[in-house]
């Protein structure tokens, strides 16, 4: 038995009844194969190790909190995720890194205040655009700074610290992570407000700054993450001398604010989060925006950031990117208005 019908230019053609099932499975074939890659989009997730790239040297602040928040998002997907220290330029070999993977969900960076706000201010040559090469998955915590000295340091406190610097000026060194860092803003800034005159020492990172100070090796003060000031605080190694927030620290309850101390210019913190490359698929986009914010709200993840000084900062992909801007805008200013510049 046949079906006559008709073709749109007027031709006549001819289908076996038989044929008809077999064709109905052919176009039911199709709208799969079609249809298939957008509900896989939808539900996108990793099915194999993800690497967390951490812009710092190994065993400072930001290494520790980049290897809590990589074992966070492990526990959310349910895949290992790698840490891989990529140093250099403050972060910015790291973020090159990234640029140069391959945007497929598989690779991730740690990022924080220096990386995506400061570095483009104080930077006269730099590689990338954070507001345009880097997608914000969300926030995670943020930390207090405090002003570390060795114990050749003439002084107990900020306020000392400064007496003593005008006492003998340029007698007292100021290290920072490196050239165009937090730290090394947060010295310009001490030397702009309050008319000490520090000598910048750069290091290749916080943790051999603080070795520095642990040893006694010169007259030096360092203004950074708080997680080796806590572990050290009972070593008699070290001088905690204020913390660059309003309010002290739970963690470190016997030393004073800046602000307490008088300098109530001082009020900063340290963010960290976590982006992706341009780039990279709106539905790995999503499914990352969910896994962050249960990372960043997660007691495990909290408690262990909570015991090196951060305190939760849950941010949004939307939240996150409103923050980076406006930060953006803030340090640019702030670098601008105490001469900061990096060739």
């Amino acid at each position: 038995m046949v079906m006559k019908a008709r073709w749109i230019c007027g031709r006549s053609f001819l289908i076996e009844v038989s044929m008809l099932p077999l064709l109905r499975l052919w176009v039911a074939s199709l709208l799969l194969a079609l249809i298939a890659p957008l509900a896989w989009g939808q539900a996108w997730a990793p099915n194999k190790p993800v690497r967390l790239i951490i812009p710092q040297v190994p065993g400072g602040g930001a290494d520790a909190i980049g290897r809590v928040i990589a074992q966070g998002i492990s526990e959310q997907i349910g895949q290992p995720v790698v840490a891989e220290n990529r140093p250099g330029t403050n972060g910015g070999v790291g973020v090159e890194a990234l640029m140069r993977s391959p945007t497929d969900g598989y690779n991730l960076l740690l990022v924080f205040t220096s990386v995506m706000a400061l570095n483009p201010a104080v930077y006269t040559k730099i590689n990338y655009d954070p507001l345009k090469d880097l997608l914000p998955l969300g926030g995670i915590c943020e930390v207090p700074l405090v002003m570390m000295a060795s114990n050749s340091v003439p002084a107990q406190n900020a306020t000392e610290l400064v007496a003593a610097d005008k006492a003998k000026p340029k007698t007292i060194f100021g290290a920072s992570s490196g050239n165009g860092s937090f730290s090394h803003l947060l010295l310009e800034m001490m030397n702009a407000k309050t008319g000490t005159r520090f000598t910048h020492v750069p290091f290749k990172g916080e943790a051999p700054a603080v070795q520095n100070l642990l040893g006694n090796q010169e007259v030096m003060i360092y203004i950074g993450t708080p997680a080796l000031a806590i572990a050290n605080q009972n070593s008699g190694k070290l001088k905690l001398l204020g913390v660059t927030t309003q309010q002290r620290m739970p963690q470190l309850p016997e030393v004073k604010s800046l602000y307490e101390q008088g300098f109530t210019d001082f009020n900063e913190s340290f963010w960290y989060g976590v982006v992706a490359a341009a780039g990279t698929p709106q539905p790995i986009l999503d499914a990352y925006n969910k896994v962050m914010g249960d990372v960043a709200k997660s007691a495990t993840v909290q408690a262990n950031l909570g015991r090196m000084g951060c305190a939760p900062l849950p941010m949004s992909a939307p939240e996150f990117s409103v923050r980076i801007r406006s930060d953006h805008a803030k340090y640019s200013a702030l670098a601008k208005s105490v001469g900061m510049k990096i060739d």
